[in-house]
């Protein structure tokens, strides 16, 4: 895993005030294609997480601390939020699974 990604990680956390449940962080490349993906995904080079956020409330505080962190992408899911800094994606982005 990235360490800026933890260090901001922690950041963000710690503005959130609540704890950051982790659904997924670092993934092989070979389990990214065993689960029917591309391979491409931020999370095989270890610079993204998925943290679950399943209250609106949590979803909240979690954004606002990944945004104070400096995080510019992120991915809102109903059951997790992805957040990732990956330098080859574009940044300033939001987006919905």
């Amino acid at each position: 895993m990235s360490p800026d990604l933890l260090e901001r990680l922690n950041v963000a956390r710690s503005l959130a005030g609540v704890p950051f449940v982790i659904n997924s962080a670092y993934r092989s490349y070979q389990w990214e294609k065993d689960n029917g993906r591309d391979g491409s995904s931020s999370h095989t080079l270890g610079l993204a997480v998925d943290i679950k956020a399943t209250s609106s409330r949590n979803r909240f505080l979690i954004l606002d601390g990944l945004f104070k962190a400096g995080f510019k992408r992120i991915g809102i899911h109903k059951h997790f939020i992805h957040a990732d800094i990956d330098p080859d994606k574009g940044e300033q982005v939001i987006w919905m699974y």
